[in-house]
């Protein structure tokens, strides 16, 4: 044995040693180091029972009652984050449910924008329709408003198709027209009419 604390013996790998104490494997050049299986032991914390000490513990890895006592606190701490856990937990399915009613809110609100305004407008007048005596028969003159919009609007597209039909056809008529005749016409359109 060496002064160093290690027993060397031949390794498998030639040149090499192998410390039987620690199985520190050297090579015959590396310096000696002191071998950790020549080192006092450090006590176990169960040969301890308690220090006497209280806070922190004078020995180390901790005497029986200094290490109770920090198992105690983690456990503590333990049941206060799992408590803390369990409250998150149930804030964030509270905060989730929530979230799937505003989305679904958000799609209602969507789909009724969706609608044109006159079905809109028959929806709320058919929602209050009976529910005071002012909104009786609100709903009727309402629909026939919106009928008779309806009808004035279809009967000015009509018109407007008739112009751009008759300005269709007059457009073909001056085309076919020769410059001469186009010119007689325009002059005879700015003229002012004859008397009769």
């Amino acid at each position: 044995m060496s002064s160093s604390g290690h027993e060397w013996v031949p390794h498998e790998r030639e040149g090499w040693s192998v410390c039987s104490r620690c199985g520190m494997v050297r090579n015959y050049d590396r310096e000696t180091t002191t071998c950790s299986g020549a080192l006092p032991k450090i006590r176990q914390r169960s040969e301890i029972e308690d220090c006497g000490q209280t806070g922190v513990c004078k020995l180390s890895p901790g005497c029986n009652r200094h290490w109770e006592e920090r198992n105690r606190e983690l456990v503590r701490e333990n049941e206060v984050l799992r408590s803390n856990s369990d409250h998150l937990s149930s804030e964030n399915a509270a905060l989730s449910s929530q979230v799937d009613s505003m989305a679904m809110r958000i799609e209602s609100l969507a789909e009724e924008l969706a609608k044109p305004e006159d079905v809109r407008l028959r929806e709320v007048l058919d929602a209050l329709d009976g529910r005071a005596v002012i909104f009786d028969g609100l709903g009727v003159r309402v629909t026939h408003l919106l009928d008779e919009m309806d009808e004035w609007i279809a009967r000015a597209g009509e018109a407007e198709r008739l112009v751009d039909a008759a300005r269709r056809r007059l457009d073909c008529v001056a085309e076919s027209m020769t410059e001469h005749a186009y010119q007689e016409l325009a002059s005879a359109l700015d003229a002012p009419p004859r008397p009769r």
